[in-house]
């Protein structure tokens, strides 16, 4: 959860108070999402230039 709490998508007393740990690990699912499509947009386009 820390890594929410460093993306600046939730704060240490949202996690405690107004999130349940499923609604947590959806969030962090949905964040890692998001990272793996933003390197592979990057690896494309790394491709495109050679």
């Amino acid at each position: 959860m820390y890594i929410l709490i460093k993306a600046r998508l939730a704060s240490m007393e949202e996690l405690k108070s107004c999130y349940t740990l499923d609604e947590a690990l959806k969030l962090y699912a949905l964040y890692s999402m998001d990272l793996d499509i933003e390197r592979m947009k990057i690896a494309e386009m790394k491709e495109g230039r050679d």
